[in-house]
């Protein structure tokens, strides 16, 4: 069970992913304005139509571009309002970190699932990732006769 960020700025919004013997479970909140939730998508996908796992980096040129635009504005009011300037710039460094995501993607069907987070939850994607691919191979695991039949004959040992 895992719960992560699926905002920078408004951490407090979580999601939630559950993996179990069966299914992968996700609930990830709606927002509306990046920070008002509203409602949330819930999805459950069988063990069996999960396939080709991946983590990757995203990240979104406006944010980016807009945030910089911000901390340089910021900058440049130094000298007139200390203050002015040091909340343009947090919000400027705010919105430029919203445009970092990190992404763990995979294939359900033929449809792909993406799961977006802020950077700083790389790692909890990774544990993620690695719960899913345990649940993978334990369910490959249930299926294979040549595996089960060398479990039983150590065990009989």
């Amino acid at each position: 069970m895992f719960d992560f960020s699926v905002s920078l700025l408004f951490f407090w919004i979580k999601g939630h992913l559950e993996v179990d013997g069966r299914f992968i479970k996700t609930r990830i909140p709606n927002v509306v304005l990046w920070f008002i939730p509203l409602g949330a998508e819930e999805d459950t996908v069988p063990l069996k139509n999960v396939s080709n796992l991946r983590i990757s980096t995203k990240y979104r040129l406006f944010p980016l571009i807009l945030g910089a635009i911000f901390v340089l504005s910021g900058l440049g009011s130094l000298g007139a309002s200390f203050f002015g300037a040091l909340i343009f710039m947090l919000i400027g460094v705010g919105i430029f970190g919203t445009g970092i995501q990190k992404t763990l993607s995979f294939d359900k069907s033929g449809a792909t699932q993406v799961i977006s987070v802020p950077f700083y939850e790389g790692q909890t994607l990774v544990e993620m990732k690695n719960k899913i691919i345990l649940a993978l191979s334990d369910d490959t695991d249930k299926t294979d006769l040549n595996l089960f039949f060398d479990k039983k004959t150590t065990t009989s040992k």
